[in-house]
């Protein structure tokens, strides 16, 4: 067949025909991490270097995990340190412009929503070409624009909204749903379910559905994201060659003490390196790193592996198909975004403190917290402990600090001095018989608490403060005690039963009926002083007791009576302090004198490492000697 058409009609042919096939086509498909590589931008807003972005080795399965059409669930337990907001913000920006998806993140609360929205999601827009492209209302007021919504021109929806409200979770479909920080998620949204059991409803109808979970972890027991990693196919840990055998092996903590992991010359984080445990050859940081295009992600479980989260294999190296479901654990110890010597000087000023190690456990080694390990003290072998004080109060430089425990026949009264690293020694234990209702005893328990301590020197020692226990059933005889002897120096407290508290929480202002009314943290408190029974060797949060009736078997069993266990609440499982109906009103007190010193120190301007056992030059000067029975007024107006 022959064509009469000349040369410009056949180009103008040409023409139409791609005019018309324009609309079936199609941009070559990119992985997540391709897409970023080419679009996306660290913007000045959400990180702390500014500039186009770059796939780190050890980021890459994660990401392509994350974009893999064939994976639903993807499952992130990390720490802190390693990216994940960026691969959040770029898988964002990814979903809408490359896979045109509709998504829906939750963070933890409305306004932790509504902040990254303005500082992460629409400076992800703004500065994404190709994203910025969809969004004509960019930097306009738009009902397309709003704080909890974008819609873009291809047609997609972005929400980002609080997961703490049943309603967010309703009347949206949705192809990818996102959570953010799972762990601080409430367990149980206003009685419906989980977060992802109603987040997961949204995307029951994609074609394509995603549900992406990361977190840095918090107590195990009650840990979502610990929860849903465990429920996945398979749980990936990075394996990185040692750069002198070439083995493979998972980055471990290990700690000093350990065969094999971190090491380091005392306590010097300069000298921090990692003893591989098939060659026992130390490495540096700069060693390893230089072996990160090599890291292989590997179930130890299951044997499936991947190198760049997009194929798949089994443990013999037969390729298969992804898996449905996905976990990943990463630490800091893969970042180049901190360093070894960081790590070690984080852990050092942890360790001997329960609350910062629990910190360090989660922010660091991305592993949750174990709130139940070896729960159980054994009474004995703290009455064993005690020792023969060489005066009332065994140490010149300390602060004296007193609790006060009521009950309804009598007040319980525990003094303790404290020295550098919250290590303490108990002074007296001593019950009030009386009637509470009535003045006499409360005078009684004024006298006491005013009464000085003679240390080792002969330096007299007055107690600086003391918390009296409000919540029974004398509250008002509590507060009257405040107001009349000093409401700064007789300070009235209220437990609050519940995980994550802090120690301490000091009032702005009296309340209205003229005392600050100071909140402890009585789950946090016991947590804290359970580990410190545990420190064997006198020094930062070790506990002294000395030999005295005050102090006899009876005091430890009572001071140890309370166990941690794990209740079930209208489905909710929790971990909860119970003393199994026994006596404890030595852990009480015990509970109320950590939150003096806490008090001192956060509010009162305190400065306990100047308080030193050993007469280190920058101890505090002892109290000075004065006349019997004269109380004293401390400088800085305590009263």
């Amino acid at each position: 067949m022959t064509t009469s058409l000349n040369s410009t009609q056949l180009e103008n042919l040409k023409r139409a025909v791609r005019v018309g096939l324009k609309a079936f086509a199609r941009p070559e498909p990119m992985t997540l991490v391709e897409w970023a590589d080419e679009n996306f931008y660290l913007s000045s807003e959400s990180s702390y270097i500014e500039g186009r972005w770059q796939t780190l080795p050890f980021q890459i399965a994660m990401m392509n995990a994350i974009g893999h059409d064939d994976i639903v669930y993807v499952n992130i337990v990390k720490s802190a340190r390693v990216g994940y907001s960026q691969m959040i913000r770029a898988a964002l920006g990814y979903f809408t412009e490359h896979k045109t998806r509709n998504l829906l993140l939750f963070q933890p609360t409305d306004g932790a929503a509504s902040s990254f929205m303005k500082s992460s999601v629409e400076t992800m827009i703004r500065d994404v070409p190709v994203v910025k492209a969809l969004a004509p209302w960019i930097g306009k007021k738009h009902r397309d624009n709003t704080l909890d919504t974008k819609r873009f021109s291809n047609g997609k929806q972005l929400w980002c909204l609080g997961g703490t409200a049943a309603k967010n979770y309703r009347e949206k479909s949705v192809d990818v749903v996102a959570y953010d920080e799972l762990a601080a998620f409430d367990q149980d949204v206003e009685k419906e379910g989980s977060p992802t059991f109603l987040g997961d409803k949204r995307i029951e109808g994609s074609v394509f559905p995603k549900s992406v979970r990361g977190s840095t972890p918090k107590v195990l027991d009650t840990c979502q994201i610990t929860k849903a990693a465990s429920e996945a196919e398979c749980m990936l840990k990075a394996h990185i060659p040692c750069p002198h055998c070439l083995e493979e092996q998972v980055l471990k903590w290990g700690g000093k003490e350990a065969h094999f992991g971190f090491k380091w010359d005392d306590d010097n984080p300069k000298s921090v390196q990692y003893l591989c445990e098939h060659c026992a050859t130390l490495g540096s940081q700069g060693d390893y790193q230089a072996q990160h295009e090599n890291i292989v992600w590997r179930c130890e479980t299951t044997g499936i592996w991947t190198k760049d989260g997009i194929s798949y294999f089994d443990a013999d190296g037969t390729r298969r198909e992804a898996p449905e479901s996905v976990g990943f654990h990463v630490w800091t110890a893969y970042s180049p975004f901190t360093t070894w010597r960081r790590i070690v000087t984080d852990f050092l000023k942890a360790k001997n403190d329960p609350s910062k190690l629990k910190t360090f456990i989660n922010t660091t080694l991305g592993e949750a917290w174990d709130d139940t390990e070896g729960e159980k003290v054994d009474p004995e072998s703290l009455f064993a402990r005690r020792e023969h004080y060489q005066a009332e109060v065994p140490v010149d430089s300390c602060i004296l600090t007193a609790a006060v425990d009521t009950q309804d026949d009598r007040l319980e009264i525990e003094v303790k001095a404290w020295v550098n690293g919250e290590e303490s020694y108990d002074i007296s234990y001593e019950r009030l018989y009386g009637d509470l209702s009535r003045s006499e005893i409360w005078d009684l328990l004024h006298k006491r608490l005013t009464r000085q301590f003679t240390s080792v020197s002969g330096a007299i020692h007055d107690v600086k403060l003391t918390l009296i226990d409000s919540g029974g059933h004398f509250t008002d005889e509590v507060y009257k005690f405040s107001k009349k002897y000093g409401i700064r120096k007789f300070i009235p407290i209220k437990g609050h039963s519940q995980s994550g508290k802090p120690v301490v929480a000091f009032p702005r202002k009296r309340n209205e009926k003229g005392v600050y009314l100071t909140m402890i943290g009585t789950d946090t408190a016991k947590e804290i002083i359970t580990s410190r029974f545990r420190i064997m060797n006198p020094g930062e949060g070790y506990m002294h007791w000395p030999v005295s009736d005050e102090f006899d078997e009876t005091y430890f069993q009572q001071l140890t009576n309370e166990r941690r266990k794990i209740v079930y609440r209208k489905g909710r499982k929790q971990i909860e302090w119970d003393a199994g109906g026994r006596r404890n009103e030595p852990f009480d007190t015990a509970v109320y004198n950590l939150a003096a010193i806490r008090l001192l120190q956060q509010h009162f301007g305190i400065n306990l490492s100047r308080y030193r056992k050993d007469g280190d030059p920058t101890e505090a000067p002892a109290t000075k000697k004065r006349k019997a029975g004269k109380v004293h007024k401390p400088a800085g107006g305590w009263l």
